[in-house]
């Protein structure tokens, strides 16, 4: 497996879109943790202030990114090697946003994930040929490669996390005690991203149901995260949360109809344009459902997949600003690739046509895919020739498709 992630890796890290927007202080608030300065960016304050305060707030006078610490917290043993062994790193953050280093970061921990998923689906299946198969899909076929990836996105941290989880259920088939570690990667998945209290929920009501006997021990280590987590809250902000978990994405008209279609299908945004492959999730879980054994799992990662799609589909700026894609929607990758798996294991009167369909679909996905991670223009699309911001007409135009502009010549899309 060292072999796949090396590969993923310098796949990931040599792909040429760098794509430091809401993650650019992820690795200055890393290393002001690292130093006791519990994240606040007063040390950085000339690369701020080049940054026009993007994603800033004032607590308590010192300058703190608005996004959580999850990310930061994640990074920081890599970080502090880093510092430890050059001096001059700390200089050059006061002055520069690390959009290569988040980029190697970035590319790292997708690349865990893909390890972490290809494990999940062999021990389902028990077939290489399978295994491999679905990794590549969750790799290459979506926003893994052209978005999570390209920075410290929130995202990608998140996925690792959840496949972490889901790994971990799948052995606790088995031997039953590593159920109590679940806890573990969920609650740092929290820490990361808000949207990981609908799994958080879901998860942890199918281990009270099934595992009741490490129940307890399921909430001990969740609280070896969460405790000092809070303690942390509290002393910073005077509250359990900071305040982006108190809905800064919510602020404005909800247009959830418009949304949910929004991240389905828009041709600058859904998720079956941009890896049509996944449709293949939709059989796949109906698929599951015929695996009586894991039935009950199976339905839960339906709950959580459309409990997470309502809460996406409620944000007003549903489209997630100058990405690529449908960002908002890789949280739930996962799942949705998990049950694209089951479509390996269909009867074999269906199998060829069914393995022609997917190969098709794949083969677009890539090669939709492809285009955020090598190509600036796709990125540059979001500000050009209108900023799509205030003109989110264009997430529904098919005749100015974001994944075939044009790719000019940029260091990392623009801010």
């Amino acid at each position: 497996m060292s072999q796949l992630f090396l590969f993923l890796t310098l796949v990931y890290a040599y792909s040429a879109v760098k794509a430091p927007y809401d993650s650019r202080w992820s690795i200055h608030t890393s290393l002001s943790l690292i130093e006791g300065s519990g994240g606040a960016l007063d040390d950085y304050l000339p690369v701020v202030a080049i940054s026009k305060f993007y994603a800033i707030q004032f607590v308590n006078g010192r300058p703190r990114t608005i996004f959580p610490i999850g990310v930061s917290v994640l990074v920081a043993p890599a970080v502090a090697a880093i510092a430890l062994v050059d001096p001059s790193f700390k200089e050059r953050l006061r002055h520069n946003v690390p959009d290569g280093l988040e980029k190697i970061l970035a590319s790292m921990l997708g690349a865990a994930a893909s390890v972490v998923f290809f494990w999940l689906i062999f021990l389902k299946f028990g077939q290489l040929s399978i295994a491999l198969a679905t990794t590549f899909i969750f790799s290459f076929c979506t926003s893994i490669w052209s978005v999570a990836t390209r920075a410290l996105w929130q995202h990608g941290p998140l996925v690792l996390m959840l496949a972490i989880a889901m790994l971990l259920i799948q052995q606790a088939r088995k031997k039953p005690a590593l159920i109590q570690y679940a806890s573990l990667p969920l609650a740092m998945a929290y820490l990361i991203r808000p949207t990981a209290a609908i799994p958080i929920v879901v998860l942890t009501a199918y281990v009270l149901a099934y595992y009741r006997a490490w129940f307890l021990r399921y909430l001990a280590w969740a609280a070896l995260i969460a405790a000092p987590w809070i303690a942390f809250n509290f002393a910073i902000y005077g509250k359990i949360l900071s305040h982006y978990y108190f809905g800064l994405s919510y602020s404005g008209s909800t247009r959830f109809a418009e949304a949910a279609a929004g991240n389905l299908v828009s041709p600058a945004r859904g998720l079956f344009v941009y890896s049509p492959v996944l449709l293949f999730s939709l059989s796949g879980f109906l698929l599951s459902l015929r695996d009586k054994e894991q039935r009950a799992l199976h339905l839960a990662y339906g709950i959580i997949v459309a409990g997470m799609f309502i809460a996406i589909s409620l944000i007003p700026a549903w489209w997630a600003g100058h990405s690529f894609g449908p960002r908002y929607m890789t949280d739930l990758l996962p799942f949705l690739v998990y049950f694209t798996a089951f479509n390996f294991n269909v009867a074999a009167s269906w199998r060829p046509a069914v393995m022609t369909a997917m190969g098709v679909l794949v083969a677009i996905s890539v090669a939709i895919h492809a285009q955020g991670a090598l190509g600036g223009g796709p990125w540059r699309w979001n500000a050009t020739p209108q900023d799509v911001d205030f003109n989110p007409s264009r997430l529904w135009d098919w005749r100015d498709l974001q994944f075939l502009a044009s790719p000019p010549k940029l260091q990392y899309p623009p801010g």
